[in-house]
């Protein structure tokens, strides 16, 4: 190679972590030191990130996303994308022309509880702060786990606070804030209310203090067995009280979670120290709440139920197999709320394709990088002294060298639905011809075919691909002729989990209604998406039987929990996807198997630089910003800088 021929570098796979490491290496201020190449095996960007539009112009996800306010490298990527488009000047009909209109701040979030009455629905509207996602001066360094405590117990003052006197089917919102010194709600402008208030928290401390004393009684004399027995006795009676109030049931578990956490966080020197999260991420989030003290109740409640919900925490698809990470589960607990900026959520204003992979791709080609839809990478091949990626084995459709893939929907730069062209040709990528160096960002499911050989010569890659999980996900849209209100769903914008099975997630999604295309005779008013795991002992072809069976099911009944007023009549389209192929399974974090990650730089071999969000990360949860990091990490790695250089926020690596 002479020193003055840019660096080669195949990017397999058009994710999300793929093109963050294409837009890391073509970055203006490298001077052009890299040729880029992305190979993608669709005819669209995104992998489990994709989306399409279907019939008119309607938003066809691969499931729910839902950014997190605390996803700074991703908002930094976007804030870039928007601005180098400059879309006001280049595309002036376009109505996403910058980062701010591709968002929306979400402020409403909820578990779902269900008593003898029936499925409630309690939510929680976060404050928002004047910060800006994605800006430099967030927090850096390690995770400051004495601030989690701190704000645990503000949180539990702010919550109690929030507490409603009057009788209503609905909790109160908890509010809650990202500063350090969160505002306080008003305070309760009723004596009833602050009586109220003073007897739940009586009642909690009641039986907090109770567990306290137990501990500290001899069970081994006549005396202490006989008050035992009456410690116990006044403590099922006293929640037995607070479990036949709601409002009193849910701070209780909400004080009951934030104890246990925060006891777990103290005796397990965690303070200061985030390379101590390993130590505990053999345990199931459960598991180490227990340990802590959580009662049972605590950890069959909503709000641990959320957690699990919100990364498909269910192992094999398998509702009675609930399993995540506790180390990951603190330290999600904390960066979700005490690191968000802005909000605590953020929506998309159209579909993933429309808000993020379309703008990438306009950026990218406009900087030189070339695609080549509809190659399929088969294999990578070793060479003879085991160090090396000497070639990669493709199957292409020669048409996806020019495709152009983008059509406009109102005005928006999209990704179509269209059938995948069928491979035809062979292809092979020889190290020194075509490529200096390999960016690996296919999906996880791929990797033990496309691996076939690396997993042959190593026992780090063995151990990865055999002992991470992934899991199938299922997911439903519902586009109806009534209107939120009509259909009895009263938190407009909210995302709820909690639920049962098949659909334990839901997301008011009304707002992107003004990007699709329906004709005015038909226009919906209302749009609502719902997901959920699906069990591994069904098979690939079962489970999506069942699932389209399911999705039949649930708009004849169960969708009333969510929407009580729902009729038939009301339903103007749906879209019913399984995602079971191998490439299109959620990433999870089961206990004990962070270990099992390699990282972008440890491949094991000279020319191969890992990226996805089954990497060693530093966030290894299966969301967009996880996926960012290992792109900023691989594109690191290729231009020989430290792993963690120019990222933002705090994560669990230092």
């Amino acid at each position: 190679m002479t020193a003055s021929r840019p660096r080669r570098v195949a990017i397999l796979g058009g994710g999300i972590a793929g093109l963050t490491a294409a837009w890391e290496l073509t970055r203006p201020e490298l001077g052009g030191r890299f040729q880029v190449t992305v190979y993608e095996r669709d005819w669209r960007l995104g992998g489990k990130g994709a989306s399409s539009r279907g019939v008119h112009g309607r938003i066809e996800e691969h499931g729910l996303h839902v950014w997190l306010g605390y996803y700074d490298n991703a908002f930094r990527l976007l804030r870039e994308v928007y601005a180098e488009l400059d879309r006001e000047r280049t595309d002036p009909g376009c109505p996403i022309a910058g980062w701010r209109d591709a968002f929306i701040a979400s402020s409403e979030v909820g578990a779902a509880d269900r008593t003898p009455e029936g499925w409630s629905h309690w939510v929680a509207s976060f404050t928002g702060n004047a910060h800006e996602p994605g800006v430099e001066g967030g927090a850096t360094g390690p995770l400051a786990v004495a601030t989690f405590v701190e704000r645990g117990l503000r949180l539990l003052a702010d919550f109690a606070a929030s507490v409603r006197a009057e009788p209503s089917p609905v909790a109160a919102g908890v509010v809650l804030s990202a500063s350090p010194h969160p505002p306080r709600q008003a305070a309760p402008d009723d004596f009833a209310s602050v009586l109220r208030q003073a007897e739940i928290a009586t009642l909690i401390g009641a039986v907090q203090s109770l567990r306290l004393l137990r501990a500290g009684v001899p069970a081994d004399s006549a005396l202490g067995a006989r008050l035992l027995e009456f410690l116990d006795r006044t403590r099922v009676e006293l929640l037995d009280r607070i479990r036949r109030d709601d409002d009193a049931r849910r701070t209780w578990q909400l004080a009951d979670l934030l104890l246990a956490c925060l006891s777990g966080i103290v005796s397990g020197g965690l303070l200061g120290n985030p390379a101590a999260f390993a130590a505990i991420d053999r345990w199931d989030f459960r598991d180490w709440l227990a340990r802590h003290g959580a009662d049972r109740e605590t950890l069959d409640s909503p709000l641990v139920r959320v957690m699990y919900d919100f990364v498909f925490a269910y192992e094999g698809g398998d509702p009675a197999r609930p399993r995540f990470s506790a180390g990951l589960g603190v330290f999600l607990s904390y960066k979700l709320f005490f690191e968000f900026r802005g909000a605590i959520f953020w929506k998309m204003r159209a579909g993933m394709g429309d808000v993020v992979m379309a703008p990438l791709y306009q950026a990218l080609r406009a900087r030189g990088v070339r695609f080549a839809f509809a190659h399929r990478v088969q294999r990578l091949h070793v060479d003879r002294a085991r160090r090396r990626i000497a070639a990669v084995s493709l199957v292409r459709h020669a048409a996806g060298l020019d495709l152009e893939p983008l059509v406009h929907v109102r005005g928006l730069p999209c990704f179509p639905s269209r059938p995948l062209p069928r491979p035809r040709e062979s292809a092979r990528l020889v190290a020194g011809d075509d490529y200096d160096v390999v960016v690996l960002a296919a999906a996880l499911g791929a990797l033990p075919e496309i691996c076939a050989e690396l997993i042959e010569d190593s026992p780090d890659w063995q151990a990865m691909t055999m002992l991470l999980g992934t899991v199938a996900t299922r997911s439903l849209q519902v586009w109806t002729r009534a209107g939120e209100e009509e259909l009895g769903w009263r938190h407009p914008g909210a995302t709820v989990a909690g639920y049962a099975v098949p659909f334990e997630v839901y997301a008011s999604m009304t707002h992107t209604l003004e990007t699709e295309d329906w004709p005015d005779a038909d226009r919906p008013r209302s749009v609502g998406y719902f997901c959920g795991v699906i069990d591994d002992r069904l098979g690939k072809q079962s489970a999506r039987r069942r699932a389209h069976d399911d999705a039949d099911a649930f708009l004849r009944g169960p969708v009333g929990r969510y929407w009580p007023g729902y009729r038939e009549p009301d339903l103007v389209s749906r879209y019913t996807r399984v995602n079971v192929e191998p490439t299109e399974r959620y990433v999870q974090s089961l206990p004990g198997t962070a270990r099992w990650r390699l990282s972008a730089d440890t491949s094991g071999y000279e020319n191969l630089v890992l990226a996805g969000d089954w990497i060693d990360n530093g966030h290894n949860a299966g969301c967009v910003e996880a996926a960012v990091l290992s792109g900023l990490e691989a594109a690191n790695t290729v231009r020989g800088r430290g792993l963690m250089e120019g990222v933002l926020g705090s994560w669990s690596r230092a």
